[in-house]
């Protein structure tokens, strides 16, 4: 509820402020509440769901996540008619979600997470798999983020179109983030461990589609498959996280990969800017190579992994 406050206040507080600073200022308030809310809503699903099901739901609030970012992008895009500020009259939209969480979102943990004894809260503490799956997520958020912040400007100097149409572009791709998040479940249990590999794949493709790049349609294709392949790596990766954390430490854990993710987005733009600056390269178009190259690699390395155990059997028998 204080991160939802905060996310009003902070979201809509811009359209009645008549300086920069005091913009920023705002924004900063809006960070804090979804510094708040992000966490905890895949804390809720970590703690209220299990197998089958907590991967469902942590798939539909990656999917739901997209499909929304996709529709306010494009309503924020249409209010700007009505002139700049009418644009942060979106997160009023904050007030409906506040009044559903006070009507509907439990107020207690479930037992199972509330069993463990003073002393082994005390004791616990979080084993090394929690912060390889903070960095993996980093690493996750680093390659995603590197079409959408590039998307503007790769468009307009291609004269594949404006920053209008970058805009579209970006909601195509959380579109097809929802389509994964929807999906998702029944991948990983048609594909098991050969999940990651068609994610890395679908990654690698989107930056090759990017790279050589010659019509629009390309364009489309390489966000359209980069916002799937991210779709079905971050619900994953949550499972993941449920999985390695000990029960008493779950929300801090599921926190921590929060966090981890808002620095890969962080660094993502500066990454891209520091691989362009150290090769002397006057295009974005020559780090999509790059990156196609190096996830090349990880995926020829992730299906050696795969294939050995089984090679090994063969040669055994």
């Amino acid at each position: 509820m204080l991160g939802l406050i905060l996310y009003v206040l902070g979201g809509v507080g811009p359209a009645f402020m008549h300086s920069i600073a005091t913009i920023l200022l705002l924004r900063a308030v809006l960070g804090l509440g979804i510094g708040f809310i992000t966490p905890l809503m895949n804390a809720y699903v970590a703690e209220y769901f299990e197998g089958q099901e907590r991967s469902k739901m942590n798939g539909l609030t990656v999917g739901v996540n997209g499909l929304g970012g996709a529709f306010f992008l494009i309503i924020g895009g249409a209010t700007t008619t009505l002139g700049w500020r009418g644009v942060f009259w979106t997160y009023s939209f904050g007030l409906l979600l506040l009044i559903l969480v006070i009507l509907f979102v439990p107020h207690d943990r479930p037992v199972r997470t509330t069993k463990t004894s003073d002393s082994s809260k005390k004791t616990a503490s979080m084993p090394f798999g929690v912060y390889r799956i903070g960095l993996m997520t980093t690493g996750l958020m680093i390659l995603y983020y590197v079409i959408p912040t590039n998307l503007a400007s790769f468009v307009v100097d291609q004269g594949f179109g404006s920053s209008a149409t970058s805009g579209y572009l970006t909601a195509l791709s959380f579109v097809f983030v929802f389509l994964a998040g929807i999906t998702g479940t029944r991948l990983n249990r048609l594909l098991r461990k050969n999940l990651v590999s068609l994610i890395l794949l679908l990654l690698g493709l989107a930056f090759l589609l990017m790279s050589q790049a010659v019509a629009l349609w390309m364009v489309a294709l390489g966000v359209a498959t980069v916002g799937f392949g991210f779709g079905l790596a971050y619900p994953l990766l949550l499972n993941a996280m449920a999985g390695a954390a000990p029960k008493e430490n779950l929300t801090l854990a599921v926190m921590l990969m929060t966090a981890f993710a808002n620095i890969g987005q962080f660094i993502s733009p500066l990454l891209t800017n520091g691989i362009q600056s150290l090769f002397h390269l006057e295009s974005i178009t020559s780090v999509f190579v790059i990156l196609t190259v190096i996830i090349a690699i990880i995926l020829s390395i992730k299906i050696f992994q795969i294939s050995t155990p089984s090679h090994k059997r063969d040669l055994a028998g």
